[in-house]
């Protein structure tokens, strides 16, 4: 048996394929990688799969590779939306690609997606293709476009695609799978919970659907655009949620109600599947991203926090679903007897680590919950919040043979550790490497109601209870806050009063993450729109990279190369009795300009093959903010 999936005709055994996935993703056969964890659940389902890794797009061959598909072809633009993975925050194009091999960017194009599915379909006429992914499940209505600052349609219909599968995919890739390979059409398929499909308005929508605003309505009034964002929150409940149709011209997008996440006995059994936790072999350099994750485990999928700019809801789920103590630990095990291990496990954890079996205690309430925060605006009454389970699985963890640390590099919700000081104190003294990193992501009630995000009292406490815990044991131990500029809400005012709060502890970031539209998340129908969309209210939105700029420079106060633009902003809003030499001001006496003002040598220019344009590269400044990914938000 194969250690990975066959890339190639002769690591197939020259025998057709029942499944081909094409993945804008180097191959890791790693759980983490969406397109590793589907392709050996279908194999552990009796299917034959193969993999077919960043492709030349422009070339219909590289897509025939691995021969002709029994049942379908799967596409998946990677672990990230693809504009993401290539542009930061200020639309300049990223050097580096940490899904390739090297790290070497330009190995996908861009909405990958798109030419992907249209390459497929040219390969071998009549072989079904399904999109999915976090690109195709964030974009399978009309979604705003940042890097192009506009209201495209649903990639189901630009990319042609034959069906789509949001959320995480295991359940309806099988059933798709197996219903094809029972001899169904796949444009039969219409009933399949998670996906989404394409018919024409003659056809009428099915029965009970709530219809959508528009795609000419949404391009037309962002209020529209609010009202979609909403309702996909509002359905995105698998015990439920209703069928919802969105009119493109003459064409209906159909998304069926999302799909159960797998229980712990099934994720149990998908991280244990025979990944080999490596790169393939076909790779001569290392992925990037490989190598942060490497000695990890995952241990648990889906978020309750509902955070505005994250797209957990949308895609895992609120619902967390956590594997059992021993799976974990038979992992670790594993782990142990690998070659070359160190004894050091270096996260146990997932997209927040602490939610570990935390889930709503009332059944019957969750059933017809259509919150899209279990924490936000308060906590729920039926939402447990149990660290016990957590706890024990690291105290068991870290007295295996073999196993000389254990680590949490995972988010976790500070708002809920500091429900418990038993947790708080054991996270420090034996579970942080020297930092730990937390994401308050600003200081203003006012920005972190519009987040979603829990008060700055939560945080303060849980920094105090950490530095006690260290303190007490008398070690070494630092946090290290996150923080987050230019998210819908937060204007001058809010944006001074985080770098005020910073410079009273002392807080100096080294990475910063500003703000980006990302396709499906209430931010970005606030930042379209001006708007919260539930409750109405006109925000400030920092449109522009004068104004994003601005809130990214007060965040940077205390870097000298950052004065002149800290100044510029204090001036620009009025707020210049922060100018000056002493404790109460941000920054000293002296010229102030903009970053936009700098001159145009220090930015190197480059021709982009893939858009057909000049873009520019990526300046230092850029380089400093962290990749904000779509999922996963701590």
């Amino acid at each position: 048996m194969l250690t990975f999936l066959p890339m190639t005709a002769e690591e197939a055994g020259h025998q057709p394929l029942d499944i081909i996935l094409v993945t804008g993703d180097a191959y890791v056969d790693h759980p983490s990688w969406g397109v590793a964890a589907v392709g050996r659940w279908l194999q552990a389902h009796g299917f034959s799969v193969g993999i077919i890794a960043q492709p030349d797009w422009t070339d219909v061959e590289a897509f025939r590779v691995l021969g002709r598909p029994r049942l379908f072809f799967g596409v998946t633009a990677g672990n990230m939306d693809t504009q993401v993975n290539r542009f930061t925050a200020a639309r300049h194009l990223r050097t580096t690609d940490a899904y390739a091999p090297g790290g070497q960017a330009g190995l996908r194009p861009d909405r990958a997606t798109i030419p992907y599915t249209g390459k497929c379909k040219q390969a071998y006429k009549g072989v079904p293709v399904i999109v999915g992914g976090i690109e195709a499940s964030l974009r399978r209505f009309a979604h705003y476009d940042f890097w192009q600052d506009k209201i495209r349609g649903s990639i189901l219909l630009e990319a042609k695609a034959d069906l789509l599968v949001y959320g995480m995919g295991e359940r309806q890739v099988v059933e798709i799978a197996q219903r094809l390979d029972a001899g169904e059409d796949i444009r039969a398929m219409r009933d399949i919970a998670g996906t989404a499909y394409a018919t024409g308005t003659a056809s009428g929508a099915p029965a009970g659907a709530i219809e959508l605003p528009s795609l000419d309505d949404c391009r037309a009034d962002p209020a529209a655009f609010n009202r979609l964002t909403v309702l996909m929150y509002r359905e995105s409940n698998p015990s439920c949620g209703q069928i919802l149709v969105q009119p493109h011209g003459e064409r209906l997008v159909v998304q069926n109600p999302p799909s159960h996440p797998l229980q712990t006995e099934e994720l149990d059994r998908l991280h244990e599947l025979p990944f080999a936790n490596r790169a393939h072999p076909c790779y001569r350099q290392d992925i990037p991203a490989l190598r942060s994750i490497q000695g990890s485990i995952v241990v648990n999928r889906g978020c309750s926090g509902g955070c505005s700019f994250c797209a957990l809801t949308i895609h895992q789920g609120k619902d967390v679903t956590s594997r059992s103590t021993e799976s974990v630990l038979r992992e670790i095990r594993t782990m142990v007897a690998t070659p070359g291990f160190d004894g050091i496990v270096t996260d146990l954890g997932g997209p927040t680590a602490n939610m570990f079996h935390m889930r709503c205690t009332d059944d019957a309430a969750n059933a017809v919950c259509r919150r899209v925060s279990c924490l936000h605006p308060v906590r729920c009454k039926h939402y447990g919040t149990d660290h016990g389970p957590y706890l024990d699985l690291l105290r068991q963890a870290r007295t295996l043979p073999g196993v000389r640390r254990v680590y949490v590099n995972s988010g976790i919700r500070y708002d809920l550790a500091a429900l418990d000081p038993e947790f708080v104190e054991e996270l420090a003294i034996h579970h942080t490497q020297g930092q730990l990193s937390v994401a308050p992501e600003h200081a203003s009630e006012r920005t972190l109601h519009q987040m979603r995000k829990p008060g700055m009292g939560y945080f303060d406490e849980f920094m105090r209870r950490f530095k006690e815990a260290c303190e007490k044991a008398g070690l070494e131990r630092y946090l290290v806050p996150y923080f987050q500029c230019a998210h819908p809400g937060t204007g001058p005012e809010e944006c001074v009063e985080l770098a005020l709060y910073m410079k009273e502890r002392d807080l100096r970031p080294r990475q910063v993450q500003m703000f980006i539209p990302t396709p499906a998340t209430l931010a970005t129908a606030m930042y379209v729109s001006g708007v919260d969309p539930h409750t109405k209210v006109p925000l400030s939105v920092a449109k522009g990279w004068k104004e994003r700029s601005r809130q990214r420079a007060l965040l940077f106060y205390w870097k000298r190369e950052e004065a002149p633009h800290v100044r510029e902003a204090l001036t620009t809003w009025g707020r210049g009795d922060l100018i000056g030499n002493g404790p109460r001001f941000l920054v000293g006496p002296g010229p102030a300009f903009g970053a936009w003002e700098k001159k145009r040598g220090a930015e190197e220019l480059r021709f982009d093959t893939h858009m057909g344009m000049k873009v520019e590269r990526a300046s230092r400044e850029e380089q400093e903010e962290e990749t904000w990914e779509a999922v996963g938000c701590g």
